[in-house]
């Protein structure tokens, strides 16, 4: 499961610089760094 993590993430950072038009993959990955950033900060 831990491989399976890191494989998706890179898959939709390619897409991300691929489909940026679609404005689909790029809205949920800052939101998933955007709540990472601050639970981190939190901490």
């Amino acid at each position: 499961m831990g491989e399976a993590a890191p494989k998706p993430k890179a898959s939709a950072k390619k897409k991300k610089g691929d489909s940026a038009s679609s404005t689909t993959p790029p809205t949920p990955t800052p939101t998933t760094t955007a709540e990472s950033a601050p639970r981190l900060s939190a901490t």
